[in-house]
């Protein structure tokens, strides 16, 4: 294909935001309005760029989302399938991240390409924050009103704990958990994070701009807003530590009357999960308070992350490298904001909310004049797709740097430049898979010390989004219980491994004493999974998925054939590690066996 600078390699800034789905169906005039007037990274980058809309995470949440998109690989073979924050914490045992020696990450494919890589702002991939020692509390790298601590800055510089992954550059602690300070922009008189991501990002663009070294060059800047949505709520509001202003830009009427259908679902009809998170959400994360405000707060966040990325944007146009610098856009996964019965984030469900995100690739020589596809994608296409921008052969990188890696294998996404560049019609299905369970973990108490129950079973997901030949789009989930997820996993029914699944309940509020309190839980043993249970959703016709098409006598043969097609697809693309067993881990189940 034709570079950016002929006889050149491209340079690849890669941007990327946490938690900014894809403009629902029922968004408002007024939103749009309030889109075309502020928000403007996406435009300007559709100008000369090719914007996907019909665009999938391939897993979530955060990390299970970005190390599939940074590994080009799903959950099963990398690993990473554990959201920390709620129930786990980044040392549990039941958390795992990703090994510097299991699978390669777009930074270990770029580097072997001849190419300088680096990393600024949220990573999520592994647990790579420096830390006190006998802790497992991250450095800050900031002052006590957010501005960058020099020492503490370079401290991270100089430890660069992002090499063994092939990225250089990236500064800690990473921006999560409860402390405004390590919020995206939200912390009361004092900066967030993604301020000082930007300035990062600016640096070292003007730092490569000046230095005339041609070697080409990936950057990853990754922001943390509109993630700051998940810090709001009663919780926030009683710390007093989170200012979440919202300014008048935003309009009080974001959605249209089609909404409400939504909002007010009732979830009957829907895999008992749903229901489950809905009414579990306030308990082990916390109450929304306001929703009116919440709601327009997203889009505000949108707006505040949104001059960050132009920021860095204008910089990139500004050096010699704005000609020949492919520029990607997407978000790790969308926001729920309520939709669908009253979900929040974006776990235990697989609707358009969550999984549906912008991605965009603009670079003006390329693409001069921008274009639409309409096919679908997935974060797993990201990485072929991106080496085969730059021109670089997958199988002779991948021979060269497997050598380093227990689970080095060839990358399950497609390669897109076809349709860029030819315009040729995507036609493949694609998978989507999360094992995330973010209720489940030692630490069920939420932020009062009540405990919680975890969202019941079955909440593992495994789906499949189609075109048909018809121009219809379909829709289809497996919702099941996943034995590698026990408190002993296994096999079931192998009674040498005493394969089981324990679950405790506690039983009623806690008695109001002092000193030693004790507490009821109700104990239960599992040994053989709970039903599966099924979601179809034709999106042409229903592109709210408000009718569960699964288990109705007469689309009877579409289940068939969609529950077939999805068998296919977690057998090509639900791979496991090549260097040992995992305890439990699924194995393909055949066609007949599914829905």
């Amino acid at each position: 294909m034709t570079q950016p600078v002929p006889g050149r390699r491209p340079n690849f800034l890669f941007l990327m935001v946490d938690e900014m789905r894809h403009p629902p169906v029922y968004e408002s005039e007024a939103t749009r309005a309030f889109r075309a007037a502020h928000l403007h990274i996406q435009p300007v980058l559709r100008q000369n760029g090719v914007n996907f809309t019909r665009h999938y995470a391939a897993s979530v949440a955060c990390a299970p989302s970005r190390t599939s998109m940074f590994t080009g690989q799903y959950p099963s073979l990398h690993g990473v399938t554990q959201t920390t924050g709620a129930a786990k914490s980044a040392s549990d045992p039941q958390t795992f991240w990703l090994d510097p020696n299991g699978v390669p990450t777009m930074g270990a494919w770029f580097r072997a390409g001849g190419y300088r890589t680096f990393w600024h702002g949220k990573w999520h991939v592994s647990d790579a924050d420096l830390a006190t020692p006998g802790t497992h509390n991250g450095l800050p790298s900031y002052t006590a009103d957010g501005a960058p601590d020099p020492q503490k800055v370079a401290l991270y510089r100089a430890a660069n704990r992002l090499d063994p992954y092939g990225f250089d550059g990236w500064i800690g602690p990473e921006p999560h958990g409860s402390n405004p300070l390590n919020s995206g922009s939200s912390a009361k008189d004092a900066r967030g994070r993604d301020v000082a991501y930007r300035d990062e990002v600016v640096a070292t663009l003007k730092a490569l701009d000046a230095a005339g070294d041609d070697t080409p060059w990936l950057m990853v800047a990754s922001f943390v807003n509109p993630h700051d949505i998940t810090l709001y709520g009663l919780a926030a509001r009683l710390g007093g530590g989170f200012s979440f202003p919202v300014g008048e830009d935003v309009p009080k009427d974001l959605f249209d009357d089609s909404f409400k259908a939504s909002r007010f679902e009732d979830l009957s009809t829907k895999p008992s999960a749903q229901a489950s998170y809905a009414e579990s959400y306030r308990q082990w994360m916390q109450p929304i308070v306001d929703k009116e405000f919440y709601e327009r707060l997203y889009y505000q966040l949108q707006q505040t992350v949104d001059a960050d990325l132009m920021a860095v944007y204008e910089t990139l146009m500004q050096t010699r490298f704005a000609e020949d610098t492919i520029v990607i856009f997407t978000s790790d996964h969308g926001d729920l904001l309520d939709a669908h019965g009253h979900m929040h984030q974006k776990w235990y469900t697989m609707y358009e909310e969550a999984l549906h995100v912008p991605f965009i690739i603009s670079n003006p020589r390329l693409f001069p004049g921008g274009a639409e596809v309409d096919g679908l994608t997935s974060h797993v296409d990201l990485l072929p797709t991106m080496l085969g921008l730059a021109g670089l052969d997958a199988d002779q990188l991948l021979a060269r740097i497997a050598p380093r890696y227990t689970d080095a294998v060839p990358l399950i996404g497609r390669d897109l430049t076809p349709a860029l560049v030819n315009r040729t019609p995507l036609t493949d299905p694609i998978y989507f898979m999360t094992d995330d369970d973010p209720s489940r973990g030692p630490n069920q108490v939420n932020f009062t010390g009540i405990a919680y129950n975890s969202v019941i079973q079955p909440n593992h997901i495994e789906a499949v989004i189609v075109a048909g030949e018809d121009g219809t789009l379909w829709k289809y989930a497996r919702y099941f219980d996943n034995p590698q997820f026990w408190s002993t996993p296994g096999r079931p029914g192998n009674p040498n491994a005493n394969v089981e699944d324990i679950v405790t309940s506690p039983v009623g509020m806690p008695p109001d004493t002092d000193g030693t309190t004790q507490w009821p839980y109700n104990y239960t043993v599992k040994h053989q999974p709970v039903a599966e249970e099924y979601e179809m959703y034709e999106l042409s016709a229903d592109p709210l998925e408000l009718n569960n098409l699964a288990g109705q006598p007469q689309w009877a043969e579409r289940q068939a054939q969609l529950a077939a097609l999805l068998a296919e697809q977690s057998t090509a693309k639900r791979t496991i590690p090549q260097s040992g067993r995992v305890p439990g881990q699924p194995l393909p189940i055949p066609a007949g066996q599914m829905g």
